[in-house]
């Protein structure tokens, strides 16, 4: 393949800080449609994720989503990866830990995109298409004839 995570990974990303509650994420997962947020200090580094499957637990848990940090759910130190190492690897990482998306960071923590199984799919599928136009969407198309 030859293909590296920068070759992959998504740039404009959502990030979430610690003190954020669980419904105000949840509803930036949802309305993004991602499947988890990272969750960043003040100075972008890295300190959690929180994902759809640790919401569905707060929420079966009886956790009050409107006021709960979530720093009280999101998973520490998540695994994260740098953006040149080879997309088989960060593969392997992905299927060894059973997770769908990886934080990709500097070399100090701090975060600069993520890297999801979708980003890796939607490269190697597309690799020999190009899309041509643009994409109809309602920003675009409201006022047009």
């Amino acid at each position: 393949m030859n293909m590296k995570t920068y070759d992959v990974m998504s740039v404009d990303i959502v990030c979430a800080k610690k003190d954020a509650t669980i419904v105000e994420v949840a509803t930036r997962i949802v309305l993004g449609i991602f499947n988890g947020i990272p969750i960043i200090n003040d100075d972008g580094t890295v300190i959690g994720i929180i994902t759809r499957i640790d919401i569905l637990r707060a929420i079966k848990d009886g956790k009050d989503i409107n006021n709960t940090p979530i720093e009280d759910i999101m998973t520490v130190n998540p695994i994260v990866i740098k953006q040149n190492i080879d997309i088989e690897e960060t593969i392997g990482i992905m299927d060894k830990n059973g997770i769908s998306m990886i934080p990709v960071v500097e070399d100090d923590g701090r975060i600069i995109g993520i890297c999801s199984r979708s980003d890796i799919l939607k490269e190697i599928l597309n690799e020999r298409f190009v899309v041509i136009g643009r994409k109809k969407t309602a920003t675009t198309t409201i006022g047009e004839g």
